[in-house]
């Protein structure tokens, strides 16, 4: 019994410390959201303007350098770009263990569609 009244107080703070991080992470995602465009925004525009293959710290670093009040972490910018990917927003090519990341092009995108409209006809048959 004395072990179950140990755990009981260590209970109670665990929920008002994770409240406190909560209200944090709050207050600073209004200010940011309102006063600059988003990260996946950052990102899309930046590999547009890019002629090469970029790592996601090449591009975390060009986003650093020119967003100087912005702080944005490499992991972040590597899930965004991993998410571009998923919607076809973004291309990933593997060279050995690097991965680059590239803006679509506009021909590569157009393809895979008509490709896709042109092979079920004659599959129907």
């Amino acid at each position: 019994m004395p072990a179950a009244r140990k755990k009981a107080p260590g209970a109670a703070k665990q929920p008002a410390a994770a409240g406190k991080r909560t209200g944090k992470t709050a207050a600073k995602a209004p200010a940011a959201s309102s006063a600059s465009p988003t990260l996946v925004d950052l990102v899309r525009d930046h590999l547009a303007g890019q002629s090469e293959p970029r790592s996601a710290a090449e591009i975390t670093s060009a986003l650093g350098q020119a967003h100087p009040g912005r702080t944005i972490k490499t992991t972040v910018v590597r899930t965004t770009l991993e998410g571009l990917v998923a919607k076809s927003q973004a291309q990933r090519t593997k060279q050995g263990t690097s991965v680059f990341y590239t803006a679509p092009d506009a021909a590569e995108t157009a393809a895979p569609a008509a490709q896709t409209g042109s092979q079920p006809e004659p599959a129907s048959p």
